[in-house]
């Protein structure tokens, strides 16, 4: 009965570590970018596109590993955290050997190499197939590792910006097409603000502790008040951003869906104004509604553009029920880390 319990709570601590819910996320604007492709009128291709999600959870994760077995001396220290901050526990709980995630990160990185030559040379993806995984994964695996460490330095933030938004649209959409797009940079660009919001809300709480660990990321250097204040006008253009861009030829239907993220926004200014950030309790529900606001981001331009172009498409029920078990799969993957979050915390 306890090596039962004993292999249990060592599987709860690995997918707690993992940071299922934060690797999922990043699937979401990857699956945005073949949407997008096949709404033009590029038929999807299945296994390409099956293939490079995998390889894209292996570089979320290999980034995540990196980013726990660096970020250690900071999460220890830490005792400010919330469900969304302060990175998984796992390590500093001693749950996992440091060692042990480092090494769990190179194999995860292996296997998204090996899943990108076999994208380039067997499926014949397009000549910047390899160069854009490269350029993923070294913003993620300098994210917190020397000599860059982007949160170390204020560039944490716009790292994730351009990774986790333009470049996953735009890769999901070019290992489809073999081709640039205006349109899909354009679409990408309020997904990529909305993560923003989400890493810049998450730092919050760890400002004390990261600012001891020698971090200078942007809520260690304008502080509390300031970082809400930037969190406010930056949620305001992220939702300006989506009525701006229907003018230069992203579907209009996404600016009337998004109409959904109002009371979310509203809700989240008005929280700040008149309660301000003085709890965890508060940090977490504005952390809470961000990530929903930036799922919903996602899912209203794949609607969109799913809609906006059945002038172009024929119906293929086939492309459908892939589209929609990719989104439970990623919302499982989310549901499961929570869950193991919960129960390793518990323990």
């Amino acid at each position: 009965m306890g090596q039962v319990l004993s292999t249990r709570r060592q599987l709860l601590s690995w997918l707690t570590l993992f940071r299922l819910g934060a690797t999922a996320r990043g699937v979401l604007p990857f699956l945005l970018g073949a949407v997008i492709a096949w709404s033009q009128g590029t038929p999807i291709n299945l296994a390409v596109l099956a293939l490079s999600s995998v390889a894209v959870i292996f570089i979320m994760l290999m980034t995540f590993l990196i980013n726990e077995y660096y970020d250690y001396e900071a999460d220890v220290i830490n005792k400010e955290f919330h469900r969304l901050s302060g990175g998984s526990r796992v390590l500093p709980m001693g749950l996992v050997p440091r060692r042990q995630s480092l090494i769990a990160a190179y194999v995860c990185l292996s296997i998204a190499v090996g899943i990108g030559l076999l994208l380039y040379f067997y499926y014949q993806t397009g000549p910047f197939t390899i160069p854009l995984g490269a350029v993923a994964i070294f913003i993620g695996y300098f994210y917190t590792a020397r000599p860059f460490r982007w949160s170390y330095h204020g560039l944490g933030e716009i790292a994730i910006w351009f990774s986790c938004g333009w470049l996953a649209t735009f890769t999901g959409y070019y290992l489809q097409t073999g081709r640039f797009d205006m349109v899909t940079t354009l679409a990408a660009l309020p997904g990529a603000t909305s993560v923003f919001l989400l890493i810049l809300i998450n730092e919050i709480p760890d400002i004390n502790s990261d600012r001891m660990a020698g971090k200078r990321n942007l809520a260690v250097r304008l502080g509390r008040e300031k970082t809400a204040i930037l969190y406010s006008v930056v949620l305001i253009l992220c939702y300006l951003n989506i009525i701006a861009i229907i003018f230069f030829g992203v579907p209009p239907i996404t600016a009337f869906l998004s109409l959904i993220l109002v009371p979310l926004i509203i809700w989240n200014i008005m929280t700040i104004k008149r309660r301000g950030l003085v709890s965890i309790e508060i940090q977490e529900g504005l952390s809470l509604r961000t990530m929903l606001i930036d799922h919903l981001i996602t899912i209203i331009y794949t609607i969109g553009f799913i809609v906006a172009g059945l002038s172009l498409i024929a119906i293929r029920i086939d492309y459908l029920i892939v589209i929609a078990i990719a989104y439970i799969l990623v919302f499982g993957l989310e549901g499961l880390g929570i869950f193991s979050s919960k129960m390793v915390t518990q323990q």
